[in-house]
């Protein structure tokens, strides 16, 4: 049972920063490039919901990239701590 569960542990696929994925960045709204100095107060107030959307939308995107991020540093640094117990003689390294 113990040589079983250290088989999964050692065959289990790794989950790297690499398969974690943020979705592609979230593009400016079209209404900007419509908006003229001749626009009226309701295309204006669209827009501008459009906007407020692309902020929230904009600032998923790049809470997703910062916590890919913090986990690609943690990868790292498990890996440098891998390799230096292999370094120091270990053969079950965390």
């Amino acid at each position: 049972m113990r040589a079983l569960a250290l088989l999964l542990i050692l065959c289990a696929p790794e989950v790297s920063a690499q398969s974690r994925r943020c979705a592609e960045p979230p593009r400016p709204p079209l209404c900007l490039e419509r908006l003229g100095s001749s626009s009226d107060n309701q295309a204006v107030a669209y827009c501008r919901s459009d906007v407020n959307a692309y902020r929230s939308r904009l600032n998923r995107y790049l809470d997703c990239l910062a916590d890919v991020a913090e986990q690609s540093r943690r990868d790292l640094e498990q890996a440098e701590r891998k390799l230096e117990c292999h370094a120091r003689g270990g053969s079950i390294c965390p």
